[in-house]
């Protein structure tokens, strides 16, 4: 909204317009989430029996990345993002720290979830989606560290930190989270390459245009697909 120093705070007019903010901020976030799901929602049946239709191929922008089980996966990514950016937020700041330990449990069960579920179709998308979320959990951590580090200091005069956390000081905890960030990286990049490796040496046949195999849809009026081979 353009700026108005016209508008005291406290009036009418500031009302209003903070109350159509709130409803923008609102409506946003809701709204898309709203909205997503309902179109994932709506192409469940097309997409199940490989039929599809205008509306699956106007949101496949949603659904084509993932595994047909998991065709609904961008909703609950969507739903993480808007909890981490603006959801914890609600919290108030005095509780800050709660924030933090809010954001670190959703980190740690998405992170969870998708070694366990693995919704992608692609080997390296799966790797490279834990390896970040594995990340952002590191980096919560190494804030929820310097947090209480911080705490102990200000709270209590005289304490050492290193006597709780076993850290000597912020720069420690830093080096740390960066060592450990750069292993977990280092890591998943070997796995994304060994599974990427392995998956490619396995006989499919896999569209030169995208390296993938075909998804055989069943479009109106077809009933079977044809695979003609032949050696000359």
């Amino acid at each position: 909204m353009r700026q108005d120093a016209s508008v005291k705070c406290s009036t009418e007019e500031h009302d209003s317009i903070t109350d159509l903010a709130i409803g923008f901020i609102v409506l946003w976030p809701v709204g898309s989430l709203v909205l997503f799901t309902s179109l994932l929602a709506a192409c469940y049946k097309p997409l199940q029996a490989k039929t599809p239709n205008a509306l699956t191929r106007a949101t496949a922008f949603l659904h084509r990345e993932y595994e047909k089980t998991w065709y609904w996966w961008e909703a609950v990514e969507l739903a993480r993002k808007l909890v981490l950016t603006g959801a914890v937020l609600l919290i108030p700041e005095e509780r800050a720290f709660l924030r933090l330990v809010v954001a670190t449990l959703i980190c740690s069960c998405y992170a969870v979830a998708l070694a366990v579920v693995r919704p992608y179709k692609r080997v390296e998308d799966n790797v490279l989606a834990v390896a970040t979320s594995l990340v952002l959990l590191l980096l919560f951590l190494g804030t929820n560290w310097t947090t209480i580090f911080l705490g102990i200091e200000e709270r209590y005069q005289g304490a050492d930190p290193a006597d709780v956390l076993g850290f000597r000081s912020l720069n420690v905890i830093v080096d740390s989270m960066i060592i450990l960030v750069a292993v977990a990286l280092a890591f998943f990049l070997v796995g994304a390459i060994v599974g990427a490796r392995r998956v490619a040496k396995v006989p499919t046949i896999r569209l030169v245009s995208t390296k993938q195999p075909p998804e055989l849809s069943i479009v109106m009026g077809l009933t079977w697909h044809l695979f003609n081979s032949h050696i000359w």
